[in-house]
This record gives structure tokens, C-alpha cells and sequence, in this order.
């Protein structure tokens, strides 16, 4: 499966509006988000995504969960179920898609950049007939899908000969 990831940068001292620093006296330059309430408004988004996500015109939640919650949201014409599991201490939710959709998992990360500055992070993986259909029709990505997968098969084989010998080793 094929995974798409962007980046972007969420708050730092040069995004923050000037009238909400007037406001606040945040004149020092520094983020006006922490990132606990970034995590907050994060799971409000997973929760009410209409508002925060354009192509979502309307999302319920259908269950409950200890570790998430099931939703269903409209995007465009398309109904689409969704397993979310937040994970806080990661930074993490996790949306894995219930139905018949392209998408098997849609991922938000919250992380810091090499300034310091707080960023998410939005992935996609792919299911398999949609991966493979884009492997087919680019040579450059055909080539390097079988360049590392080729090297992950290499890795785990020696990373499992070893770990069963360092088990018969103890």
C-alpha cells in the first residue's frame, strides 16, 4: 500500500494574529497554541469535522469505544465509515475506514519541527487496488517500490536471524 504524508506548520510567532496579541499582551513572539490545546481542538475536529475538513458536509458518531468512537461523514456524494482512535500520548488519531472506500487510513500527527514549532501531519494509505494502479502507471514509483521492499525483506530476515539468536544466546 502506498502512503502520502503533508506537513505543515499549525502556530508559530510570525502566524499569530497581531489583534489576538494586542488582545492577550502575547507580544513576546512566542506560539500562542500549546500543544495540549491543539491536542483538544484536534480531537474536536475528529469528533465535528464540518468546519475544520471542506469536503465534509456532515459526520455523526455512531459508537463508543474505550480506546475511539465509529463515525460516519458525508464527503461529497460518498458516505464514509470510519474507526478513529485517538492516541494521545503519540499525538495521533487514527481514522481506518470501515467501507469500500480508496482509503484505508487517514492519519493526523501532531509534531514539532527543527525550530521548535508545532506541526501536523496529514497521511493517507492507499488500499491495494489504488497502490497498485499507481505502481503500474509510474515506472519511477514501480522502481522504487521494489527497491525497498526488496530492502525490508532483506532487513527483516537478518533482524529475525538475529533476534532468535540472541533468544537461544540468553
Amino acid at each position: 500500500m502506498i502512503t502520502l504524508s503533508w506537513t505543515r506548520k499549525v502556530d508559530t510567532a510570525d502566524t499569530a494574529d497581531t489583534a489576538d496579541a494586542a488582545d492577550t499582551g502575547d507580544v513576546t513572539g512566542t506560539p500562542c497554541t500549546t500543544r495540549e490545546q491543539l491536542w483538544r481542538v484536534l480531537l474536536h475536529k475528529a469528533e465535528n469535522p464540518v468546519g475544520y475538513v471542506p469536503a465534509i458536509s456532515e459526520c455523526r458518531v455512531l459508537d463508543r469505544y474505550e480506546d475511539g468512537f465509529l463515525r460516519e461523514a458525508r464527503r461529497g456524494s460518498r458516505l464514509l465509515v470510519q474507526r478513529v482512535t485517538p492516541d494521545e500520548a503519540a499525538g495521533r488519531i487514527t481514522f481506518r475506514h470501515a467501507d469500500s472506500s480508496d482509503l484505508a487510513v487517514i492519519t493526523n500527527q501532531l509534531g514539532e519541527d527543527e525550530d521548535g514549532d508545532l506541526t501536523l501531519t496529514l497521511s493517507i494509505t492507499l488500499t491495494e487496488a489504488p497502490s497498485s494502479a499507481v505502481l503500474r502507471e509510474n515506472s519511477y514509483l514501480h522502481e522504487l517500490n521494489a527497491d525497498f521492499a526488496a530492502t525490508l525483506d532483506a532487513m527483516t530476515a537478518v533482524l529475525r536471524r538475529n533476534a532468535l539468536q540472541a533468544a537461544g544466546d540468553a
